[in-house]
């Protein structure tokens, strides 16, 4: 086959162990998925009822504009609707941003360890990829500036970012836009957003309001609990807008996940309460991890990012011995980062769950390093 694309050099996206094949392959009665960062709640009340009062009407196409999803996210953001664009999931609207940005010639500056996609995008295009390595585990925007040439037509932040957690100001991004040639497209990533605490969350939003140059993506997948529907969303400019639309299949989100996100956009109390409890289960799970003498990273995202040095296991070994112990985590190698793990916010059960296992594979206090 002629493939225009050298898929050699082209890594597929490899997910998380599913449940159920782990459950079977150890003979395992019970087993925790924290590997894939999903809300371990159902969706929010009243998208189950939308979703069933839709089911008739799946019959006919949905609307291919979205338009009232679209009107919703724009009241929501009191941002123009017209710079409003709507994805399968804000994974795919990536995916076209790339179509639109990238190509033979031309080079992307991403983060790393970030996102896997990020470097997909680029071998997929051909384009090069600059990828910027993290200073103290978060963004470091000077490097990424320092990083941009004549050939940069794209540059992705993650923030929080994946699989660290760390998260950089809006005061911060700000900066690093005024940097930015105003013909490269900055794509901020803020797929965990809704779980930061930080009181300047939404500014980055603002910020796309003044630069044509920047667009924030954000995603239905995480704390609204509909990552089984996929729909995400960009805020940018209209022609960055026209350019998804161009490239983006028609009808590319499905009717149910159209209802279910516009039902769910109404709920911001319960938003706010779910912030709430992650960030204190989110504690409660940095708390036992370090109680075990281990070193986190600071997180504002619904997932932390763990050292596993100083088990009694090798650092490298332990995701898969948790594994077999019914503890499903996301092996730091995936990210080029062998001997840590990221370790999604569960519930307080399949924390304590996760953490009584752990500590099956932690040295006798007597043992440890330095004692």
């Amino acid at each position: 086959m002629r493939f225009v694309v050298d898929l050699d050099n082209v890594a597929a996206y490899t997910p998380g162990a599913h449940a159920e094949t782990v459950m079977r392959d150890f003979a395992l009665e019970r087993v925790v998925k924290l590997a894939s960062n999903e809300y371990p709640l159902p969706p929010v009340a009243g998208v189950r009822e939308r979703i069933v009062a839709a089911i008739d009407d799946l019959n006919r196409y949905p609307d291919t504009y979205a338009a009232a999803l679209r009107g919703a996210l724009a009241d929501h953001h009191r941002f123009p609707v017209e710079r409003v664009a709507i994805g399968n999931g804000s994974l795919e609207l990536l995916l076209l941003l790339g179509s639109a940005l990238l190509a033979p010639g031309v080079e992307a500056v991403i983060p790393e360890p970030s996102f896997a996609l990020y470097r997909t995008l680029c071998d997929t295009h051909g384009a090069a990829t600059c990828a910027v390595a993290l200073r103290d585990h978060g963004l470091d925007l000077d490097a990424m500036a320092a990083a941009v040439t004549p050939a940069t037509s794209l540059i992705i932040l993650c923030n929080p970012n994946n699989p660290t957690g760390t998260y950089v100001t809006a005061a911060a991004i700000a900066r690093f836009v005024a940097r930015v040639p105003r013909d490269v497209l900055v794509v901020v990533d803020e797929a965990y957003n809704e779980f930061v605490t930080a009181p300047d969350r939404d500014e980055v939003v603002a910020l796309a309001r003044e630069h044509d140059n920047l667009c924030v993506t954000r995603t239905f997948s995480k704390i609204y609990g509909l990552c089984g529907l996929r729909v995400g969303y960009a805020l940018c400019s209209p022609e960055v807008r026209a350019a998804i639309d161009v490239l983006r299949q028609p009808f590319n989100v499905n009717l149910l996940a159209q209802v279910a996100a516009a039902e769910a956009l109404r709920h911001q109390g319960e938003v706010e309460r779910r912030r709430g409890l992650n960030a204190a289960l989110r504690g409660r799970l940095t708390v036992g991890l370090e109680a075990l003498g281990l070193r986190v990273v600071p997180s504002e995202a619904n997932f932390v990012f763990v050292c596993l040095d100083g088990l009694t296991v090798p650092a490298g070994e332990v995701c898969e011995r948790l594994m077999a112990l019914g503890v499903i985590l996301r092996d730091g190698t995936a990210f080029g980062q062998p001997g840590w793990a990221r370790v999604s916010v569960g519930t307080r059960d399949e924390i304590d769950f996760f953490l009584e296992r752990l500590a099956s594979l932690a040295p006798a206090d007597g043992e440890r390093p330095g004692r």
